[in-house]
């Protein structure tokens, strides 16, 4: 493999041996290979027909729309619960109990209905 040595004020020297002087670069060939075939290895990026950038540019602005948009529509639970026939309210409250018993009632028959909703 091929090398090129630079004292420290960027001049190219040729060595005598195998030692690199104080203060010295080495720089070495590198040969790098991927499964591209060599004629579709080129550095750079590859510029895109005008019907591409086109398309892109709409998808990105589609995207766009409906992230914004997406705060306006209910969720698609909400939908399918909407679609259902309504829950069935809670059984009223007891006789002869108190008021924060009857609530305490209610809360604990809603949550037990509460899967069905969903």
């Amino acid at each position: 493999m091929k090398s090129e040595v630079f004292d420290k004020d960027g001049k190219r020297i040729t060595l005598a041996g195998d030692v690199v002087p104080d203060g010295a670069t080495i720089r070495v060939a590198q040969m790098i290979m991927d499964a591209a075939p060599a004629g579709l290895h080129r550095p750079g990026s590859l510029p895109l027909a005008d019907a591409e950038q086109d398309a892109r540019q709409a998808a990105y602005e589609d995207r766009k729309r409906s992230l914004s948009d997406r705060w306006r529509q209910p969720a698609p639970a909400e939908l399918a619960a909407s679609a259902k026939s309504p829950p069935t309210p809670p059984p009223g409250p007891l006789a002869a109990v108190s008021d924060a018993e009857a609530r305490y009632a209610e809360r604990c028959a809603a949550l037990e209905q509460a899967w069905r909703r969903v």
